[in-house]
């Protein structure tokens, strides 16, 4: 007969596999032809049949525990497919081949017979290591796309992120180096590279540092300009090309940006030891591209009654040559237009959408107005009894008010200026910001304030504030 039993095997996982019993043929009994005589001992027992492993084919797959690596990759690196005949050396296989791709911490299988009774279901439970981390070169003879396709030939259950376990980074590093000709050897190592967590290959040792800049190729900004520039935030740094060209794109593209040239190019960055110091001497080719002109800028984020006025802020040049020194700067003028109306949070960005056919550039400046800080309490420190109330009167955002963050320094400044107080000290403003609730909470203090001083009629002086 034929029945199904479970069997306990390594990692604690219940399996459910067919096994066939075959039946045993009884030994026979005593003799009976005499009966007085002694019973003849009885012949020994056969030997039990081996059982016989049954195979069935496999209906059904399915992974449970996965997080980060799909299903599909999963089941290609198990090696098992539904359709094929498999027994519990399969699964035993296939986890041993999941387990030796370093992406799991732990794999157990469960199999039965399904409803019909014609083929097993099957189920894998995978652990994964986790996290997952992105990874780069550096410093190596082949391209970003030759290493990345060995490396994903090599380990096809990993996509661009791998686990950063001392054994996977050892093996991946040993199949960039088989992929980069000519390197002895290459190190994997977590790296921080802000906002995100890399792992970095490249040859071992600590980079070289930039030790001068030069440039070949420009002609719209002389060398000087651009050495000076590029030499007041990359002299000293760790070369590495990816981290210095972030550099570039950070300090030389933007002088670029500032004369409509905005696409400009840095096609080539080579190095080679420096004569008189220790470190390299860094290249940089550019290709400055044509001028480009500014088209349509567009404001998003602004009241419909409010839009003339911040494009008015914004001083945008349209049809002149496409300076995005002067975007930044207007749209930061807009930004304060903002907060002085009370959104203190105010966040904008402008969007570039190229015409390269027109050489022109059109520009989408878009603001995110945030929550509307209100004023709450103002508290005054310093002053008698007599004087206090006069500065309150003349405070002038009332509570539930719009907050403008610029008036409490300018509300000092003026009463310092108008001598409203004999001997007055250090004035300031100290100002108290709820985030949640969106209420903004005033302290004024005054050192040394003596009575409100009074002009030849006997009135009290008092600023004239806006």
């Amino acid at each position: 007969m034929t029945r199904a039993i479970l069997s306990v095997v390594a990692g604690a996982v219940l399996l459910a596999a067919p096994v066939v019993f075959l039946a045993q043929t009884k030994a026979p009994g005593p003799s009976k032809a005499k009966a007085k005589a002694k019973p003849a001992p009885a012949p020994p027992a056969a030997e039990p049949a081996p059982a016989q492993i049954a195979t069935y084919p496999l209906e059904s797959l399915k992974v449970t525990g996965n997080r980060q690596i799909p299903v599909a990759r999963i089941i290609a690196a198990s090696g098992l497919k539904v359709g094929l005949n498999v027994d519990k050396s399969d699964f035993d296989g296939a986890r041993d081949r999941l387990v030796a791709t370093g992406a799991f911490e732990n794999v157990g299988y469960e199999y039965k017979p399904n409803a019909s009774g014609s083929g097993y279901d099957a189920v894998l439970e995978v652990v994964e290591v986790a996290p997952l981390f992105a990874y780069r070169f550096e410093d190596l003879p082949a391209s970003d796309e030759v290493l990345r396709a060995a490396l994903h030939k090599q380990a096809p259950i990993f996509d661009d992120r791998i686990p950063a376990t001392p054994a996977m980074l050892e093996r991946f590093a040993k199949l960039v180096q088989q992929s980069a000709p000519g390197i002895a050897a290459v190190t994997g190592k977590v790296t921080l590279d802000p906002p995100a967590t890399v792992i970095v290959f490249r040859p071992p040792g600590s980079p070289t540092n930039v030790a001068e800049v030069r440039f070949t190729g420009n002609e719209v900004l002389p060398s000087s300009v651009l050495t000076r520039t590029l030499s007041a935030v990359a002299v000293g740094v760790p070369y590495t090309e990816r981290g210095f060209r972030q550099i570039l794109d950070a300090s030389v593209r933007a002088l670029y940006d500032a004369r409509g040239r905005i696409r400009v190019e840095f096609p080539q960055v080579t190095t080679e030891k420096a004569d008189k110091v220790e470190g390299l001497v860094v290249t940089t080719a550019i290709k400055e591209g044509p001028v480009y002109k500014l088209g349509s800028v567009r404001l998003l984020g602004v009241a419909a009654n409010q839009t003339a006025e911040m494009e008015k802020a914004a001083n945008w040049q349209k049809g002149d040559i496409a300076n995005f020194d002067d975007i930044q700067e207007g749209l930061e003028r807009v930004r304060v237009r903002f907060r002085e109306n009370g959104y203190l949070d105010v966040k904008g960005r402008a969007d570039r959408d190229v015409h390269d056919a027109e050489l022109a550039v059109d520009v989408t400046v878009t603001m995110a107005p945030g929550a509307l800080y209100k004023m709450g309490k103002l508290a005054i420190n310093g002053l008698d009894i007599i004087s206090e109330p006069v500065i309150r009167k003349m405070w002038q955002i009332p509570e539930g008010r719009a907050f403008q963050p610029g008036y409490p320094e300018s509300f000092l400044a003026r009463v310092n200026e108008e001598g409203m107080f004999d001997n007055l000290g250090k004035t300031r403003a100290e100002t108290n910001i709820n985030q949640e609730s969106h209420i903004v909470d005033v302290t004024l203090f005054f050192a040394g304030a003596g009575p409100v001083n009074k002009d030849k009629e006997g009135k009290e002086r008092r600023p004239r504030l806006p």
